[in-house]
């Protein structure tokens, strides 16, 4: 399978430039990071959960589960359910 580039030449050029002159597009310098904020148990009603601020993106995952006993009938085995909201 042919590799395909990830970025063109005048973008890599572009990355390059901006790091020897310790500038990025956005205004920041190479060291300067954006704004951070990181929060857990902040949905009452989950078992656990955790929200993450970074710059403009914003993540919020919640996480239930229940115990239960094993059926007589397969006593060793068990059952997980996964459910994602987006």
């Amino acid at each position: 399978m042919p590799r395909v580039p990830i970025a063109s030449e005048d973008e890599r050029k572009f990355i390059v430039d901006g790091i020897q002159s310790n500038f990025r597009n956005d205004g920041r310098n190479c060291r300067a990071y954006r704004p951070l904020l990181l929060a857990t148990d902040v949905i009452t009603t989950a078992n656990g959960s955790c929200l993450l601020k970074l710059g403009g993106t914003v993540v919020m995952v919640g996480v239930t589960f229940e115990f239960s006993r094993a059926s007589q009938e397969k006593p060793n085995e068990g059952r997980i359910e996964a459910t994602v909201d987006g």
